[in-house]
């Protein structure tokens, strides 16, 4: 593990005021603030809770932030970490937190690993996260909807 890192389970957090932000900082273009709704099971929104834990709820509490179009890092901007994916395909806080934003056939928008192609970010019917080698683009459980945050 890097400095500014710690192991909380399976995930890895990183604190943005260390590496994270400052890859990421240099890669410009619109910074948005999005909800990210997850059309598997009764739906949910990605959320990056401040220990760390990355899951969905159904009630929105909390906003995520775009890069820019095509390549985005997910922040969540309360906790203040970016969600990136290791080559298992498990999600992770690290300094390459850089996503592939993908708009399917159906409009809904996928999110795969840029420096891990094949891996996607997905949730569960539950609202858990999903291991990322086992979503693929045509799951329902990898479709999110960007969404304007009104908060």
């Amino acid at each position: 593990m890097k400095l500014g890192e710690k192991r909380l389970g399976q995930h890895t957090v990183c604190d943005i005021r260390w590496k994270c932000l400052e890859s990421l900082r240099g890669v410009g273009g619109g910074d948005k603030q999005l909800l990210l709704y997850c059309r598997v099971g009764i739906g949910f929104h990605l959320q990056i809770l401040l220990n760390g834990s990355v899951g969905g709820v159904h009630q929105p509490n909390e906003y995520l932030t775009s890069i820019r179009r095509g390549v985005v890092g997910i922040l969540g901007v309360k906790s203040g970490l970016y969600l990136c994916m290791n080559a298992e395909g498990q999600e992770t806080f690290s300094d390459e937190c850089l996503l592939r934003e993908n708009l399917e056939e159906n409009h809904y928008t996928t999110y795969s690993s840029l420096s891990h192609p094949g891996l996607y970010v997905a949730l569960t019917r539950k609202g858990r996260l999903r291991n990322g080698r086992r979503a693929k683009p045509h799951q329902a459980c990898s479709h999110f909807l960007p969404r304007r945050s009104h908060f």
